[in-house]
């Protein structure tokens, strides 16, 4: 327990030291670059618009940074495997201390003080935040994962700008990582300021057809992006017949926001414009399930999320390239969603189901990244000649998992 505390103590103290650099716009000792992964991309915001950019990069599962700038501000966004994880700003109004005071966690002369403290001796905001008993030590961590949700989400209320992806830059191992999906970024982004105008450029009159593809992680994306339950039925709505109008209407909730969800689906490819008449889509229909069998696939699971490695967990061996990976995480994330689970098992396994998805999320940020991946390998223990990784129960869930 002692060691366990001072390792702990160490971490917290290596991260209030490098709190500070974490918000700097140049980092170059926070990068590593993770081979050449192609060309960067370039292209201008007001063509194409952040949310949409997300939704790319997600889908192409591409790591790098995201350069988006309007001068003099440039802004940075960081991807692992399509997921972002961090982000840094050189504008004054988004550093740390500032979103303090707008969270009125710290107050205006309190905020004075830090930097007196920081101007006078050189020590790091973090540090000196704890010490001054504005922040708890437990508290640093989430703060450093607001700050980067908080420049991300400034973002979209920009209508102008340049951007540039630059494959194979990643933050450093070291560095904090966020931890909340894309598509939940996104939808709050549209939700705090994007323009109605810009999404109906898009989206169109509201007379348009649209029908929700429910394959691959479809469920689980939605699931990611809107956990309030109101909001959560109107992709139900979306089966090819109704018109975006008739959607909100039959929803309940505001145009805007049936717009912004119907805007944010389609950002992330599973929301499509459908003929004029186009047949009704299947939507979440859940099929009839032996409830026990089922039950003991994601127990199984489960138990192999806790006790194997990342290559175990994903069903792959450990030559497996970034694709398989990708699929592989695709199908398990789908085996574990509300729509093939039904109702029941959703709300009794939850606590189960969501130690899986973190497991798996993390396992594909991991093994779907060079540098992150080559750094893991070396402290896996040898590959057995042959390992059953599930109990005979749980062998359809695992179909893919190598056998020897």
């Amino acid at each position: 327990m002692a060691q366990g505390n001072e390792e702990l103590s160490q971490l917290l103290g290596r991260l209030a030291a490098g709190i500070d650099d974490v918000i700097d716009a140049e980092m170059s000792t926070a990068l590593e670059a993770v081979g050449d992964e192609g060309p960067p991309s370039v292209g201008e915001l007001a063509g194409i618009g952040l949310p949409i950019l997300m939704g790319h990069i997600f889908s192409a599962g591409a790591t790098g940074r995201l350069r988006i700038w309007q001068e003099p501000v440039e802004k940075s966004v960081y991807f692992e495997a399509g997921l972002p994880v961090m982000a840094a700003s050189n504008d004054v109004a988004d550093r740390m201390l500032a979103m303090l005071v707008r969270e009125r966690v710290v107050s205006t002369p309190q905020r004075e003080e830090v930097e007196k403290v920081v101007d006078a001796t050189g020590r790091k905001v973090g540090a000196v935040l704890v010490d001054m008993g504005l922040l708890r030590s437990d508290e640093l961590l989430p703060a450093v994962r607001r700050h980067y949700e908080s420049i991300i989400l400034t973002l979209f209320g920009w209508t102008a700008g340049h951007w540039q992806m630059e494959p194979g830059m990643i933050a450093g191992p070291d560095r904090t990582r966020l931890l909340r999906h894309p598509a939940a970024l996104v939808r709050e982004g549209l939700a705090r300021g994007y323009s109605t105008e810009k999404i109906a450029t898009h989206v169109g009159s509201g007379k348009n057809l649209f029908a929700l593809d429910t394959s691959g992680s479809a469920a689980d994306l939605v699931a990611q992006m809107l956990p309030d339950p109101a909001e959560a039925r109107v992709p139900r709505l979306f089966d090819g017949v109704r018109s975006l109008d008739e959607v909100a209407r039959s929803s309940g909730l505001p145009d805007t926001i049936v717009w912004q969800i119907a805007f944010a689906l389609s950002c992330f490819g599973v929301l499509r414009p459908a003929r004029s008449g186009g047949v009704a889509n299947p939507g979440f229909r859940i099929g009839v399930r032996d409830l026990q069998i089922a039950r003991e696939r994601v127990l199984a699971r489960q138990a192999l999320a806790q006790e194997g490695d990342y290559f175990q967990v994903l069903g792959v061996d450990r030559q497996a390239d970034a694709t398989e990976i990708r699929r592989a995480h695709q199908r398990l994330a789908r085996e574990c969603s509300a729509e093939v689970l039904g109702p029941e098992l959703t709300h009794e396994l939850k606590p189960v189901v969501e130690i899986i998805r973190e497991v798996l999320d993390e396992g594909l940020r991991i093994l779907s990244t060079p540098a992150l991946r080559a750094a893991y390998e070396l402290n896996l223990t040898p590959e057995p000649e042959a390992q059953a990784l599930v109990p005979e129960a749980s062998a359809e869930l695992s179909s893919a998992a190598p056998k020897g």
